[in-house]
This record gives structure tokens, C-alpha cells and sequence, in this order.
């Protein structure tokens, strides 16, 4: 692509971007503020930590929506009509972050102290007589309840927003598919490294790409990409053809953003990323890098195995990096990263019935998602 052309589409998805950032994000503001209290004052602070936890996100998920709207629509309509969609979406990657951060048992997200951590730091500081046991329990089961809190908050949400719209029903059913999807992948990243040690080698290394493929499909191409721009679309009209075509493309940019984030979760700036770097290594997070050493680099999975699946520090994280560079695994993932992406763009210029604005915003995210250092 020319390279004046790619400036122009970046400063485009930039553009549209900034704009619904900054309506979004006063909007959510308010929202927060009634999602951080409660009558009851034993509820107020986890509540408070949820609505904490809800600000400060880039807010992709939301632009996404209002991006889908604006495709779906064939005349020119007002983009904040989907701000209640996105804002739902937004509170319900909240709540599903709270319990990814308690499966990693993280400390950070967002740059801030994850909820059940800083409940955990509360109860030590106010010494009420809780072993370290007792006090972890209880502030995982908060966290817990705080999550599940976010993800029915964004349904009330939804049927507030739209009561008497033709697509409510709609909307409810599909925003539900992508929570299941979510779950799913989810459940599959946590089991499946227990599953691997039960099976023959061959099978385990057979199951493990599989399953890696479907969990980049289920728990972030559907929820990062492909939901966010059903959902606008859904909501602004879109016949069944246009979306599934839209789909197409959106899957295949969501696994290029997941193989980029597994990247990022081992070789991004702490800083930037925002959440613990190292911490994939610590949880041995079943990655395209991973699954690259095991599968096609075994004499190199010996020195990986004595880092990866433990407590990780600095001179661990750069022994694995060191492994994932030396066996030719990151060059691996950056090279089916550039695939996924260049099908996304290949995809994107298919869609002839696609106005000119929307894809060149289109074009540009694609452009943001491969250069995202964070």
C-alpha cells in the first residue's frame, strides 16, 4: 500500500477515534459514578473498585461499536445513538477482566492495582485477624462477585438504553454469544495446560495448536474485534450478508491483535503495557511462542520448561525472551501475525457496499493494531 495513503487512513482511524474516545469517556464518567455506589456501605467498596477499574481503558471495544454503527447505517446518522452499546461492552470487558486478572492472580491492569490485590492489601492493613490464606480467599471472592456485578450491569445497560428498539432482542442474544464465546476460550486457556500432560506427545502437540487457534478465535477475536462491530452493526441495521462478511474480516484481524498481545506480554515495556510483563511466563500461558518451541523446536523446550510455568523476575523474563528469539519462535508469530493481517486487508477491500470513510478508518486500525507497542 502507498505510504501516503496509509498515513491518511491512520490519520483517519485517529481522528474517529479521538472523537468517540472523548465522548465515550465523559459519558462513562457518569456511569461510573452510579456504579460506585450502593446503599449498602459493605458493597461500596467493591463497587468503587469496579467503577475504578472500568476507567482508563483505550476504550477500542467502544470505538468498535460506534464504528459498526456507523458501516451499518445508510445515510448519515449520529454516531452517539451507539454510546450506550459501547459503554456496555466497555463495563462488560471490565468484569471479564477481573476474573482473567484473578486466574493470572495479576497485581496490575490498567496500570492500577487489580481488585482482588488491592482488597487483599486493604484487609492486611486494617489487620482484622485473617491469615494470608483468609485474606486471599475473601478478596478473590470479591473480585469475583465485582466481575460477575460488570457483566450483568452491561446487559441492564443494554435493555435501558434501547427499550423500544426492533434490535433489542437481537442485541441481547448475540451480546450473550459473545460472553459464552468469551468463557469459553477462557475455560479453554486455563484447562488446557493440565489436559496436555494426560495425553501421548503426538496428541498433546496436535490438541495444543488446535486448541491455541480456537482460543485466539473465541476469547479475543470475538470479543475484541468481531463482536464490537457486530454489535454496531446490529444495532444500525445491517442485513445478515453484510455482517457475516464484516465477521469474516474482524477474525481475522482479532487473531493478528492476539498473536501481537502474546508478543507484547513478553517483550513490551512494562510502562506501556500497562499489566505485569512476565506474567504469561509465571501463568506458562499456552502461546503461539510457546506452542512454536514445543511443537517444532523441542530441543529448546528443556531450558524454556525451567522458566516458564514459574515465578518470573527480571533475568527470567530475559532468559525466555532470549529462547523464544534464538529457536525462531517470535519470528514465527510475527510472520502468521502479517498473514491474519494482510487477509484483514484483503478482506476489507472486498467489501465493495463499504463506504469510502468507514474503510479507510477500517484500514487504519488495521494499521494501528500491527504498530501497537501496548
Amino acid at each position: 500500500m502507498d505510504k501516503t495513503m496509509e498515513k491518511e487512513d491512520f490519520r483517519a482511524y485517529q481522528s474517529f477515534y479521538k472523537t468517540a474516545f472523548r465522548r465515550l469517556s465523559k459519558k462513562q464518567k457518569t456511569m461510573n459514578r452510579k456504579l460506585g455506589t450502593d446503599e449498602n456501605p459493605l458493597i461500596v467498596t467493591a463497587r468503587e473498585g469496579l467503577a475504578d477499574l472500568n476507567a482508563g481503558g483505550k476504550m477500542l471495544r467502544g470505538m468498535l461499536v460506534t464504528l459498526g454503527f456507523r458501516i451499518a447505517m445508510r445515510e448519515p446518522a449520529d454516531d452517539s445513538y451507539a454510546d450506550t452499546l459501547a459503554l456496555a461492552f466497555e463495563t462488560f470487558q471490565t468484569g471479564i477482566l477481573i476474573h482473567d486478572d484473578i486466574i493470572d492472580n495479576a497485581e496490575l491492569r490498567r496500570g492500577k492495582e487489580t481488585i482482588h490485590h488491592r482488597h487483599e492489601r486493604r484487609v492486611s492493613e486494617e489487620n482484622i485477624g485473617l491469615t494470608a490464606g483468609e485474606a486471599g480467599h475473601l478478596s478473590k471472592s470479591v473480585a469475583l462477585c465485582a466481575g460477575d456485578y460488570a457483566l450483568y450491569e452491561a446487559i441492564r445497560i443494554i435493555s435501558a438504553g434501547y427499550p423500544d428498539a426492533e434490535s433489542l432482542g437481537s442485541l441481547i442474544r448475540y451480546f450473550s454469544e459473545v460472553v459464552l464465546d468469551t468463557i469459553r476460550g477462557e475455560l479453554l486457556d486455563v484447562m488446557l495446560p493440565s489436559e496436555l500432560k494426560l495425553l501421548p506427545e503426538a496428541e498433546a502437540g496436535t490438541l495444543l495448536e488446535k486448541t491455541v487457534e480456537d482460543i485466539y478465535r473465541l476469547k479475543t477475536a470475538k470479543y475484541s474485534v468481531i463482536g464490537p462491530l457486530h454489535l454496531g452493526m446490529l444495532l444500525g441495521g445491517a442485513s445478515p450478508q453484510k455482517m457475516r462478511a464484516l465477521d469474516s474480516m474482524a477474525e481475522d484481524l482479532g487473531i493478528a491483535y492476539q498473536i501481537k498481545d502474546d508478543i507484547l506480554g513478553i517483550f513490551a515495556d512494562e510502562k506501556e503495557l500497562g499489566k505485569d510483563v512476565g506474567s504469561d511466563i509465571s501463568e506458562g500461558k499456552q502461546t503461539i511462542l510457546y506452542m512454536y518451541v514445543r511443537n517444532r523446536k523441542p530441543k529448546y523446550l528443556p531450558n524454556l520448561l525451567a522458566y516458564y510455568g514459574k515465578p518470573a523476575g527480571r533475568p527470567e523474563i530475559d532468559a525466555v525472551r532470549e529462547i523464544f528469539r534464538e529457536s525462531g519462535a517470535l519470528d514465527f508469530a510475527k510472520e502468521e501475525m502479517e498473514k491474519c493481517f494482510l487477509r484483514a486487508e484483503e478482506k476489507l477491500a472486498s467489501l465493495r457496499w463499504m463506504d469510502k470513510d468507514s474503510r479507510r478508518i477500517l484500514r487504519g486500525f488495521i494499521g494501528y493494531c500491527r504498530g501497537r507497542k501496548y
